[in-house]
C-alpha cells in the first residue's frame, strides 16, 4: 500500500514458468522429507543444523522449520554451556559464540530476501532472548573479565534503522523494534522516531510507534505520581504538559506540511484525546439503594473512587456498575434525606497505583468533586463542586483545546476543498464539549451549533458515510 510489497511481480517466459515449476516441486520432496525427519519417520540427517539451514533457506516462512531448528540450537545451547559453568573452557565459549552469530547473520540474509517473514522475526526474537540467557551465564563466571559479553541488543537497533531506511513503514520492523524497546530500553526512540518523522511527514508507523513509546514510558502510575511532585494537577496527565506543547507543535508543523495526510491528523487527534479529564457532569438518577452519575465521556475501573454519605453518615457501598458514560452505585437502603457523594482521585490523593483509567487506558486524570443531593416533593436537586485545586488545571487543558482549534481553523481556511481538517475540527469540539461540561455546562450549545455548522460545510465537500455519521452525532445534542 506504500509502494513497498512482500514479493515482487514479474513477468515470466515459459521456460522459466518450466523452471519454477520443476523448483518447486523440489521443494515439496524437501518438505515431504523433512516432516518424515520432523516425525522421526526417517534416520536424523548428521547434521541437524546444516538439514535445517537448507530448508530455511528453501522455505523460510514455515514455522516447523524453526520450530525443529530451535531444538537443535537449544540442545547445542545447553551442552557448550554446561561446558562453560563446569570448566570455564576457552573452546566451549568460542563455540557458543561463533554458534549464536552464525545464527544471526543467517536471519539477517534471509530478512534480507524476505523482511516480512513472521517467522523469521519470530526466531530473530528467539535468538535474542537465549543470547541474553547466555550473556547471564557468562557474567556468572566472568570473574576475571576475560570472557566478551554478546550484547546481541545493540546490533539489533542498528539492523532495524538499516532495514527501516530500505522500507520505513514495514510494520514488522517496528514492531520488532518496539519489543526489542520492551526488553533493554537502548535505542533512544524519542530520538529515533522523531528523526524518522522529519525525515517523512507522512511516515504513519513512525507516529504509531512514537504514541506507544510515549504511553509506556510516561503513563506508568509509579511515573505519574513521580511527576505529581512537581506538576501537581497536571502531573495526572499521561504527558507532561510541557512535552505535550512540545510534540503539538511538531505535528503542527506536519498538517502544514502534509495538510491531505490522514496519519497526521490521527497523531494530532491523538495527542489532544491523551489530555482529556474524566468529571461527574449531571446525576441521572436516584432512588434508595442506589445513585447514576454521568461522566463527561465514558469510563472504566472506577470502583474505588467514590465515598457515600447521608446526613453525614457513610454509606456501605455494595456494587459500582459502569455503562459507558453511567456509573451505577447500588448501597444499602434507606430512606435518605440528604446524599453526598465524594468523587475521589485515589493516585492523586493516596499515591494509589490501581485506579482510574479511561476505556483506551489514555488518562487517569479523574477530577475529584462533592455532589450534595437534596430531596423534594417533585424530585431531587443536586450541586456539583470540583475540588478547588483542580479547576486551574481544567482551564488550561480547556486553552491548549482552544489553541488546537483556532490551529485547525486556520489549516481550513488554506484547505476549503479538504474534508480532513474539517472532521479533525469536528472530533476537538467533541473534546471540548467534554471539558466545556466540567467548566460551564450552559455554553456547551455553542459548542454544538459551531460543530453543525462545520457538518454542513463538511458535506458539502465530501457526504460520505464518515460526513453522515459525524452530522447524525452531534445533531442528537
Amino acid at each position: 500500500m506504500h509502494g513497498q510489497s512482500k514479493s515482487r511481480t514479474e513477468t515470466l517466459s515459459e521456460e522459466e514458468i518450466k523452471q519454477r515449476a520443476e523448483k518447486g516441486q523440489q521443494i515439496l520432496d524437501s518438505l515431504d522429507y523433512f516432516f518424515k525427519v520432523r516425525k522421526n519417520q526417517v534416520n536424523q540427517p548428521e547434521d541437524q543444523l546444516a538439514f535445517s539451514e537448507l530448508m530455511a533457506k528453501l522455505c523460510p516462512e514455515i514455522a516447523t522449520i524453526y520450530n525443529y531448528r530451535r531444538e537443535v540450537l537449544q540442545t547445542k545451547f545447553d551442552h557448550l554451556g554446561g561446558l562453560l559453568t563446569e570448566s570455564k573452557s576457552i573452546d566451549a565459549y568460542k563455540q557458543l559464540v561463533k554458534l549464536i552469530q552464525s545464527e544471526f547473520m543467517l536471519i539477517a540474509i534471509l530478512l534480507k530476501q524476505h523482511p516480512k517473514s513472521y517467522t523469521l522475526w519470530t526466531h530473530r526474537q528467539w535468538m535474542v532472548l537465549r543470547s541474553q540467557e547466555i550473556d547471564q551465564l557468562i557474567s556468572s563466571i566472568n570473574q576475571d573479565n576475560q570472557l566478551k559479553l554478546i550484547e546481541a541488543i545493540k546490533q539489533e537497533y542498528e539492523l532495524c534503522s538499516k532495514m527501516l531506511d530500505r522500507d520505513e513503514r514495514n510494520f514488522h520492523v517496528w514492531n520488532y523494534r518496539n519489543w526489542l524497546s520492551s526488553i533493554c530500553a537502548f535505542g533512544r526512540e524519542d530520538e529515533f522516531t522523531k528523526k524518522k518523522i522529519e525525515q517523512n511527514f507522512s511516515n504513519f508507523s513512525a507516529y504509531h510507534f512514537r504514541s506507544k513509546f510515549f504511553m509506556k514510558n510516561y503513563n506508568q502510575p509509579e511515573n505519574i505520581i513521580e511527576r505529581i511532585k512537581t506538576d501537581k494537577i497536571l502531573g495526572l496527565l499521561p504527558l507532561p504538559f510541557d512535552r505535550l506543547k512540545e510534540e503539538t507543535e511538531l505535528i503542527q508543523q506536519a498538517i502544514y506540511i502534509q495538510p491531505k495526510e490522514h496519519g497526521v491528523y490521527l497523531y494530532h487527534r491523538w495527542l489532544i484525546g491523551v489530555v482529556q479529564p474524566f468529571g461527574v457532569t449531571k446525576v441521572e438518577k436516584i432512588s434508595n439503594d442506589s445513585v447514576t452519575l454521568q461522566f463527561n465521556r465514558a469510563v472504566t475501573n472506577v470502583e474505588n473512587s467514590f465515598e457515600l454519605f447521608n446526613n453525614e453518615n457513610a454509606l456501605k457501598i455494595i456494587n459500582v456498575r459502569v455503562e459507558g458514560n453511567n456509573v451505577i452505585i447500588t448501597f444499602e437502603e434507606q430512606q435518605l434525606n440528604n446524599l453526598k457523594v465524594r468523587i475521589l482521585n485515589q493516585i492523586y490523593k493516596n499515591g494509589a497505583l490501581d485506579t482510574m483509567i479511561s476505556e483506551d487506558e489514555f488518562s487517569k486524570f479523574l477530577i475529584p468533586s462533592e455532589i450534595d443531593v437534596t430531596f423534594e416533593n417533585e424530585g431531587f436537586k443536586y450541586t456539583n463542586t470540583i475540588q478547588q485545586e483542580f479547576l486551574g488545571a481544567i482551564h488550561d487543558i480547556n486553552k491548549y483545546l482552544d489553541e488546537n482549534i483556532e490551529f485547525i481553523k486556520q489549516v481550513i481556511e488554506e484547505e476549503k476543498e479538504n474534508r480532513f481538517p474539517y472532521i479533525q475540527i469536528l472530533y476537538l469540539f467533541q473534546f471540548k464539549l467534554r471539558t466545556q461540561k466540567l467548566i460551564d455546562a450552559s455554553k456547551s450549545s455553542e459548542i454544538v451549533k459551531e460543530a453543525l455548522e462545520h457538518c454542513d460545510k463538511l458535506k458539502k465537500i465530501q457526504n460520505d458515510h464518515q460526513a453522515q455519521f459525524l452530522f447524525e452525532f452531534w445533531s442528537q445534542f
